[in-house]
C-alpha cells in the first residue's frame, strides 16, 4: 500500500528509522547478540537522493521552508512590526554602546543589524526580538574594562587614545567571534539541554547584582559627576574598583552634582516608568502596547535640547556619530586574549541561549508551531559569528522587544527582516540626527532595562518554600558581585553550578526494595509487590538479602562510589544512615541474618558504558568471592551485550537473569535450600508466604500453626520502619476465604497496628526510628 507523506512528516520519519529501539522489550531474555539490518520502516524505504538532502536544507535553513510559502496577507502585520521594533531596537543599540559597552554608538546600530538580518534567515522562532541585550552587553562592557586595566599597566604611555579605543572594539568583537563559535559548537553537537547546567538560584542572585552594578556604574552620568571641569570628571573610577567602592565614591561626591542634567534623568525614568505601567494597566488597548516609549523620549529629547542648546549648559550629548559601514575582517585571536576571554564568552552564551530559548518557547506555545533548540543554538552561532566580522558584540532574544513584536502583529520571521531594514537606513542615513541626543537620556533608558533585571518574586518563592539552600547560594552569588566584581561574580556562579551538578550526578540513585501486600479492590484478592522501604511502613524484607533498585542509567560518573554505596546499605540498613553511626550487629541484615543474596533490579537502567560496566563486574566478583548469590532482574536489551562482552554474563551465571523479582527470589530459595538441606527443614517448617510467579494470582497463604482458625490463616510478615529492621516479627491473621476479602474491609486490614513490633521491642524500636529519622531521605557522607 502505498503512502502519503509530507516533507516534515517524512524527515521525521526518516530519522525514526535510523534510530534504534532504546528501551527494548524488558522481558525479554534472548541473550542474542545478532542484529538484523533494517531497510524498510513505515512502509517505506529511505535513499538518500537530491530529494534527502533538498529536506535535509530545509530543516536546517528555514528561510526555504517559510519563504516560499509566505502569504501576502501577512505582510502588512510583519512590516508593521518590524517598523515598530526597530523604533525602539535602535535607540537601545546607542545607549548600550556608549554606556555599558564603551564605544562609539555605530556599533551598536551595526550590532542591530547583521545579526538579525542572519538570524531571520536561520531562526525558527517567528516572534523573537533579537539583537542587543541589556545584560550581555554590561557582561561585554566588564571584559572589555577588564583587559584593558590589565594590558595598560604594560603599556604606559605607549598606546593613543585612538588606538585604545580600537582596542576596545577589536574585543568587543572577538567576544563576539567567541560566543558565535562556542554557541553554534552547542547546537552542532545537540547540547541544547546545557541551558539547565547553571543554578536557577546563582544566576538570579548574579543578574541581580549585575542590575544594581549597572546603576551604581550609570550615576555619575545620570548626575552629571561625569563631566569635566579643566579636563577632569568630577568623579573617575579606577579600573579595579569594586561596585561598592564606586558606590562610595559617588556618593561622597553627590554635592557635585549637575543639576540640569539630573533633573533629565530623572524625568526621563519617570516618563519610562510611567509609561509601562499605563500599558499594564491597560493592556486590553491594543494600540497602545506598541507605542514606541523609548523612541518617544529619544526623539523629544534630541528636539528639546537642540532647541534650548542643553549642550551649552553643561549637558553632555551623544555628538558626532559617523554613519557607514566598517569594512568587513575577522577579529584578531590570540592565545592571551582567548584565555583571558575563554570564561566571559561561555558565561554570555549559557546566560543569552537560557533567555532566547525561554522566549521562543513561550511563543511558539502561544502560537503553535515548533522550535528546535539545537537548530536556536545555531542559528544564534552563526549570527554573532558573522556578525563579530561586521563589528558587533553578541546579540540575543529579548522578552521585552519580542512582547512587542508579538503585540504588533508578527507572525514570521520577515518581521526581523524589516527590522534590519530599518536600522540599516539607519545606519546610513539617520544617525547623524541624534547628535544633540543627551547622554543621560540613554543611562536613563539602562537603568529602566536594568530594573526588569530585579525579580522580587523569586526571593519570594524561596522563601516560601523555606530553600535556605538556595537562598543562601543566591544571597552568596549577588554579594560577591557587588563587593568585589562581575568576573568574580562570573567564575563563582559558574563554578559552582558545575559543582553542583557534579555533586548530584556522581551519586547513583539506589533504592532499597521490600515486599508488601496491597488488596486489590477490583478482585479481592492480596498480591504482592515490591516497593522502596521508605514509601510504607508495612514492608517485609526478604531476610537474609537485599533486593536494590538502580534507578539511572550508569556510567562513568556515578559508579565511582557505586560499591561504597552498596557496603553502606548492607552495614546499617539503608544508604540514609549517618556512617558515624553503629553498623548492624555481623552485618546482619533481615531476620538476624548475614547478607547471603543480593537482586539487582536494573530495569531504570537506559544505557551503560565500559566504565559503568567494569564496575558491575568488580561489584559481582567482590560478592560471589564471599558466597553471596547475586542476580539481575528486567536487563534492557540495549544493555545486554556490555553484560556479555565483559564476560559479567558468565561471571553472575546464565541462569541468575529473571524477568521478574519474584522469579529471583525463588531461585534464591532453591539455591539456598540446595546448599543447606538442614537449614531448609527447619525454614520448611516455619510460616512463610510462597510468592505467585505472576502478579495476577492471589498469594497462597500456608497455615503455620494450629492456633489458627480453619477460617483463617498467619502470614509471617517483617516490619520495617524507615529503612531499620525492628526486631521479631509478628503473626498477622488474615482471612482465608477469597470471597470474604470485601473492598470495604480494605481499612481493618492497613490499620497502623497491624504491623507494629512487639510491645517488649518497643524501646529498641523508639530509638532506631528516631536516629533513623535524623537522617531519612538524604545521603551524608
Amino acid at each position: 500500500m502505498a503512502h502519503s507523506y509530507s516533507d516534515e512528516h517524512l524527515h521525521l520519519l526518516a530519522d525514526h528509522a535510523r534510530t534504534d529501539n532504546e528501551l527494548g522489550d524488558s522481558s525479554d531474555n534472548d541473550w542474542n547478540l545478532s542484529e538484523t539490518t533494517r531497510t524498510e520502516e513505515h512502509g517505506f524505504v529511505v535513499h538518500k537522493d537530491l530529494h534527502y538532502y533538498w529536506i535535509r536544507l530545509r530543516y536546517y535553513v528555514p528561510v526555504l521552508t517559510w519563504l516560499p510559502s509566505y502569504q501576502l496577507e501577512h505582510l502588512r502585520s510583519d512590516a508593521i512590526a518590524g517598523l515598530t521594533v526597530s523604533c525602539l531596537l535602535a535607540p537601545q543599540g546607542l545607549s548600550y554602546a556608549q554606556a555599558l559597552v564603551k564605544i562609539p554608538p555605530i556599533y551598536g546600530l551595526y550590532t542591530c543589524f547583521v545579526p538579525l538580518i542572519i538570524y531571520g534567515l536561520l531562526g525558527t522562532s517567528r516572534q523573537l526580538g533579537f539583537g542587543p541585550e541589556a545584560l550581555v552587553s554590561i557582561l561585554v562592557g566588564a571584559s572589555i574594562s577588564e583587559w584593558t586595566s590589565r594590558t595598560s599597566a604594560d603599556n604606559v604611555g605607549v598606546l593613543s587614545a585612538a588606538e585604545e579605543l580600537a582596542e576596545k572594539i577589536e574585543i568587543a568583537n572577538l567576544v563576539g567571534l567567541m560566543v558565535g563559535l562556542f554557541t553554534f559548537l552547542l547546537g552542532f553537537f545537540r547540547l541544547g539541554f546545557l541551558d539547565s547546567v547553571l543554578s536557577r538560584a546563582l544566576l538570579r542572585g548574579f543578574v541581580t547584582a549585575v542590575a544594581v552594578v549597572v546603576m551604581i556604574d550609570l550615576s555619575p552620568s545620570l548626575l552629571g559627576l561625569d563631566l569635566k571641569v579643566d579636563g577632569v570628571p568630577a568623579v573617575e573610577y579606577d579600573e579595579g574598583d569594586s561596585p561598592i567602592m564606586k558606590l562610595i565614591q559617588t556618593l561622597t561626591h553627590l554635592h557635585l552634582t549637575h543639576a540640569l542634567t539630573a533633573v533629565v534623568s530623572v524625568l526621563s525614568i519617570g516618563f519610562l516608568l510611567v509609561t509601562k505601567f499605563f500599558k499594564a494597566q491597560m493592556s486590553d488597548r491594543k494600540w497602545l502596547s506598541v507605542v514606541p516609549e523609548i523612541l518617544v523620549l529619544v526623539v523629544a529629547s534630541t528636539a528639546l535640547s537642540q532647541l534650548f542648546r542643553w549642550n551649552d549648559a553643561g549637558v553632555a550629548v551623544l555628538g558626532t556619530a559617523a554613519g557607514g559601514f566598517v569594512t568587513p575582517k575577522i577579529p584578531t585571536i590570540t592565545l592571551a586574549r582567548f584565555k583571558f576571554l575563554m570564561l566571559s564568552s561561555i558565561l554570555i552564551s549559557i546566560i543569552g541561549f537560557v533567555e532566547s530559548i525561554a522566549v521562543a518557547k513561550t511563543y511558539s506555545t502561544k502560537h503553535n508551531y515548533p522550535i528546535s533548540p539545537n537548530r536556536e543554538l545555531v542559528a544564534i552561532g552563526i549570527a554573532n559569528a558573522v556578525g563579530s566580522c561586521f563589528g558587533s558584540w553578541p546579540a540575543f532574544g529579548s522578552l521585552g522587544r519580542s512582547a512587542v513584536n508579538d503585540s504588533a502583529g508578527a507572525r514570521t520571521q520577515l518581521a526581523g527582516l524589516v527590522t534590519g531594514g530599518v536600522i540599516l537606513c539607519m545606519i546610513l542615513w539617520i544617525l547623524p540626527l541624534f547628535y544633540y541626543l543627551p547622554k543621560a537620556v540613554c543611562s536613563a533608558i539602562i537603568v529602566v532595562a536594568a530594573l526588569k533585571l530585579i525579580e522580587p518574586h523569586d526571593f519570594h518563592v524561596l522563601i516560601n518554600l523555606q530553600a535556605w539552600n538556595d537562598l543562601s547560594l543566591l544571597l552568596l552569588t549577588f554579594l560577591t558581585t557587588i563587593l568585589v566584581s562581575i568576573e568574580a561574580g562570573t567564575l563563582l556562579s559558574v563554578s559552582v553550578s558545575l559543582l553542583l551538578v557534579v555533586k548530584h550526578t556522581t551519586k547513583t540513585r539506589l533504592a532499597i526494595l521490600g515486599r508488601t501486600t496491597v488488596l486489590d479492590p477490583k478482585t479481592g484478592t492480596l498480591k504482592s509487590k515490591f516497593r522502596s522501604i521508605h514509601d510504607t511502613r508495612r514492608i517485609e524484607r526478604i531476610e537474609g538479602g537485599l533486593i536494590i533498585r538502580i534507578e539511572e542509567g550508569l556510567f562513568f560518573g556515578n559508579t565511582g562510589q557505586l560499591m561504597d554505596r552498596l557496603k553502606r546499605i548492607e552495614l546499617h540498613g539503608d544508604i540514609g544512615v549517618h556512617p558515624g553511626e553503629e553498623p548492624i550487629e555481623g552485618g546482619q541484615i533481615s531476620g538476624g541474618q548475614p547478607l547471603r543474596s543480593l537482586i539487582f533490579d536494573v530495569e531504570g537502567v537506559v544505557d551503560l558504558d565500559a566504565s559503568a560496566t567494569q564496575t558491575l563486574y568488580e561489584i559481582c566478583q567482590s560478592y560471589k568471592a564471599r558466597g553471596i548469590i547475586v542476580c539481575f532482574v528486567k536487563v534492557r536489551k540495549n544493555c545486554k551485550p556490555w553484560f556479555v562482552r565483559s564476560g559479567l554474563y558468565n561471571l553472575v551465571g546464565r541462569d541468575h537473569f529473571f524477568k521478574k523479582i519474584n522469579e529471583a527470589i525463588e531461585y534464591i530459595k532453591r539455591e539456598q535450600e540446595r546448599r543447606t538441606p538442614e537449614a531448609s527443614q527447619t525454614h520448611s517448617d516455619s510460616v512463610q508466604a510462597s510468592l505467585a510467579t505472576d502478579s495476577n494470582v492471589l498469594i497462597q497463604v500456608e497455615q503455620s500453626t494450629p492456633r489458627a482458625s480453619e477460617d483463617e490463616t498467619t502470614l509471617d510478615v517483617q516490619p520495617v520502619g524507615g529503612g531499620h529492621r525492628l526486631g521479631r516479627s509478628k503473626s498477622t491473621n488474615l482471612p482465608r476465604n477469597r470471597n470474604s476479602l470485601q473492598p470495604l474491609r480494605q481499612p481493618e486490614f492497613f490499620t497502623d497496628s497491624e504491623y507494629e513490633a512487639d510491645p517488649e521491642d518497643e524501646p529498641r524500636r523508639r530509638r532506631k526510628a528516631q536516629r533513623n529519622s535524623d537522617y531519612r531521605g538524604r545521603d551524608v557522607d
